[in-house]
């Protein structure tokens, strides 16, 4: 009877052994797949962050053109608009001289900067 007790102990020792060394080997299995997963996730996130950094860059850069070209695109504007400006009063004041209003042709003429009234 102890002996089949003894057995009995060497038996439950030996297979709590093996199961044990089992878990163990599963549980550092599962320890290595969490850790290269949590690397896998960190380098994904920093692409994405990398990502984002460069759209919300390149949405800067589009935002600085369309600015540029609005600046442009307004300056032109405001020479045609002067050029024609001037031609107009020009125009007006000749056709006030012609009708002998001298007087209120030479106030228009005034509005011109000076390098245009020598014309």
């Amino acid at each position: 009877m102890r002996t089949a007790i003894l057995i009995f102990f060497a038996t439950m020792s030996i297979s709590l052994s093996v199961a044990y060394l089992a878990l163990f080997d599963k549980l550092k299995k599962c320890n290595l797949a969490l850790t290269k997963l949590f690397l896998e996730n960190e380098g994904l996130k920093e692409v994405l962050f990398q990502n984002k950094s460069i759209d919300s860059q390149s949405e800067d850069v589009i935002h600085k053109e369309n600015f540029i070209k609005f600046l442009s695109d307004s300056r032109d504007w405001a020479f045609e608009y002067i050029e024609t400006s001037q031609k107009t009063i020009k125009e007006v004041s000749e056709e006030l001289k012609k009708q002998g209003l001298n007087n209120y042709s030479q106030k228009l003429m005034e509005l011109l900067p000076e390098n245009i009234v020598k014309d």
